[in-house]
């Protein structure tokens, strides 16, 4: 350990227990005693998904729709505020989602690309299912530090996003500027990792307001695991002017960074070794020479403007430019002695550049006794990748297996030439809805969306020889739905969706790397329920998609899309103030998937599906304490059921259970309102596996997390 990182890890706790300290008392020992007094509400209603409120949020970005209430919505969908996002101590999306029960985390705790399931189907930027403020997302890294909030979208959505895959879509919304004055530091550890992040609010004129995140992280070690590390900054910033009552101009423009080194390995099995007890996850299994860069830098701007009492026009645009690179490498186990092959696979340093822009046209009118709310729009994206660059190989040195022995970091030479592509997409989404309300109970939505998609790829063999192939298609996909409101607390709603998917392009790691699938539709139906009862909010739903199969075999890595995939089941959430001092988020999920009319694997289970899941996060205020001062406990649980390994159900990811603990304490102190946290991920340590196309990640280790908040 350096010493510079000795004096900085100093600085953090001796910033964090400086109130207490008795050399700041000694020193102010001729002055007023320092005083610990509970925190004042200023405010008459606290903020929208605040911990005051129970973590509830009232209102959530609809994409092409627009700012909508969560409970008008005739779709499952889960939300994780800002507040639950830095009450945790979520540094990036898998930790921020742990209690969203809808959510498996594929990858565990390794951090080169997150992959996540939703209904059973697979979501990541490669199969188009993030966003950031209802645009699609194409870059791998998010920080969480510029979010207000996650909004989880849960199964088919091409009706808004166009063509994605039936899993759902993860929304990032952006902090936007505050009209009261906001002044916070959080400087903390996350494992040995220190860091410090400046969020800045307020109003510059009347008119123009602005908001301002600034991180830095150093290199200290992440996840609990031995000498990873992942150095990191972030500097976001947004402005709102209001250029008349009428009209709102938005500004927003961000670079971040992130520099992952020594990464956990990964690990490769087959149905005749088994899958072995998962090793000591604290242990960094990878290679010194493993990690990931990842850049991004954007630019926004947005117009909203009241045409009159009956039209409103809304349009952005997005320019990003996004840098990644990475190196990782997996054990390749031989035999039942776990003797392994080293394979090593890595990406070049390429750029990506995004360019977005959409138009909407709302109307707000009545015909007779119904009232609409219509809205005609355009989305455009377009995305241009340049040479990949990727090389990957499998050495034919055999190792002596180590699993639960010492760590060996094997040599390593630079994998043979290989693959590289170069892409150019442009997804063009026309759509239209229009609401209808039928007196105070009753809302009937009918919509669709013309989706194409136009993709030139070029990929380049070994040897220079080029292939190119073309991908022009286009689809309508039609939306309804009917909701009942009976009471102002209670909407229940039927849908249908149909979304037009790209078909599966084998990727790089696989044996037909590049060869592409046929396009395909999903047909979703769903039921559900959304219900206030006193501080809580409920939503039940029950769902039914019908899509292609999609897997790689585990014996011939070779990527298949064949038959169906039938997934149905149910899920249930929960978020708010159960009494006055107890919050509760989470949930179940209940999945039946099989695959169905194909080949071979007829009524598996899709591989990488877990078939339950349930999640609870709980904060229970002490006596003489409230949600915004004094002490809370904290703490979670989570499940998830065993999970395939393959696609013929031979061998499982076995279940499990993991708890987190917590403390938060919220005082004025010098007058001023500051919070300590302090978070336990894995209390029990537990070593467990992870599993998404026959690859096994391992999970995180316990992780201690500390910060102190202070507003000025």
């Amino acid at each position: 350990m350096s010493s510079l990182y000795r004096y900085a890890q100093i600085t953090c706790i001796g910033l964090l227990l400086a109130p207490i300290s008795p050399v700041v008392a000694e020193e102010n020992a001729s002055e007023a005693p320092l005083e610990l007094t509970e925190t004042q509400i200023t405010s008459l209603q606290a903020a929208d998904g605040s911990a005051e409120l129970g973590y509830r949020v009232e209102s959530i970005q609809l994409g092409p729709l627009g700012n909508t209430r969560l409970q008008d919505t005739p779709f499952s969908i889960n939300t994780v505020s800002g507040d639950l996002i830095q009450n945790t101590q979520a540094t990036n999306t898998t930790e921020a989602l742990k209690y969203v029960p809808t959510v498996y985390s594929n990858t565990g705790a390794s951090q080169i690309t997150p992959y996540f399931t939703l209904r059973g189907f697979s979501a990541s930027t490669w199969n188009y299912n993030m966003a950031v403020d209802g645009m699609r997302n194409f870059d791998v890294y998010q920080p969480m530090e510029d979010k207000e909030r996650i909004e989880v979208l849960n199964g088919a959505n091409g009706f808004l996003y166009g063509i994605t895959s039936p899993a759902g879509m993860i929304n990032y919304s952006l902090k936007r500027p505050t009209a009261h004055s906001l002044r916070e530091f959080t400087v903390g550890t996350y494992d040995k990792q220190v860091y410090g992040h400046l969020d800045l609010g307020g109003a510059l004129t009347d008119t123009l307001k602005y908001r301002l995140n600034v991180l830095q992280s150093d290199k200290g070690d992440t996840n609990g695991m031995d000498d990873q590390s992942q150095k990191r900054h972030l500097y976001s910033g947004a402005l709102d002017w209001q250029i008349t009552p009428d009209t709102l101009l938005m500004l927003d423009a961000s670079r971040s960074r992130r520099n992952l080194e020594h990464a956990q390995a990964l690990f490769m099995t087959t149905a005749h070794i088994g899958i072995p007890s998962a090793p000591n996850a604290s242990k960094n299994w990878g290679a010194p020479y493993t990690g990931a860069m990842d850049a991004t830098n954007r630019f926004g701007i947005g117009l909203e403007t009241k045409l009159n009492d009956v039209f409103t026009l809304r349009t952005k645009a997005r320019y990003s430019r996004i840098e990644r690179s990475y190196l990782l490498n997996r054990q390749v186990w031989q035999n039942n002695d776990l003797d392994y092959r080293w394979r090593v696979d890595s990406q070049q340093e390429f750029d990506t550049i995004v360019k977005q822009f959409n138009l909407f046209l709302d109307a707000n009118l009545s015909t007779g006794p119904l009232k609409h709310l219509f809205t005609l729009g355009v989305t455009r994206d377009s995305y241009d990748s340049g040479d990949s660059g990727y090389r990957g190989t499998t050495y034919t040195t055999v190792y002596p297996g180590d699993l639960h022995g010492n760590t060996h970091y094997r040599p390593w030479s630079e994998p043979p030439k290989g693959t590289s592509t170069s892409q150019e997409t442009h997804y063009t989404t026309l759509i239209f809805a229009d609401r209808i309300s039928i007196g105070d109970h009753w809302t009937v939505m009918i919509g669709g969306t013309r989706a194409r998609v136009d993709d030139r790829s070029t990929s380049r063999n070994s040897a220079g020889a080029e292939t190119t192939t073309r991908y022009d298609e286009n689809e309508f996909s039609p939306a309804y739905s009917i909701s009942f409101k009976p009471i102002p607390e209670l909407t229940a709603y039927a849908s249908y969706v149909e979304s037009l998917q790209q078909g599966l392009v084998a990727g790089a790691t696989q044996a037909n790397a590049g060869q592409v699938f046929s396009p395909y539709v999903s047909k979703q139906k769903e039921l559900g329920l959304k219900a206030s009862v006193g501080g809580m909010d409920l939503s039940l739903a029950w769902f039914y998609i019908e899509d292609a199969n999609q897997n790689v075999d585990t014996a011939t890595n070779v990527a298949t899309q064949d038959g169906k995939a039938i997934h149905k089941g149910w899920e249930f959430s929960a978020t708010g103030r159960l009494t006055e001092r107890l919050t509760l988020t989470g949930g179940f999920t209940k999945l039946d998937a099989w695959i169905d009319r194909a080949s071979a694997n007829e009524r598996k289970t899709p591989q990488g599906v877990p078939e339950s899941m349930a999640k609870l996060y709980a904060e229970y205020d002490l006596p003489g304490s409230n949600s915004v001062s004094g002490l809370t406990l904290t703490g979670g649980i989570s499940y998830t059921e065993e999970v395939p390994w393959d696609a013929a159900n031979t061998l499982y990811v076995n279940s499990v259970t993991l708890l987190d603990a917590g403390l938060r304490y919220r005082a004025r102190v010098y007058d001023k309102d500051t919070t300590w946290r302090l978070t336990v991920s894995n209390l029990g340590d537990k070593d467990y596996w992870t599993t998404r196309s026959g690859i096994l990640y391992l999970g995180a280790p316990r992780t201690l997390s500390l910060s102190g908040t202070v507003s000025f």
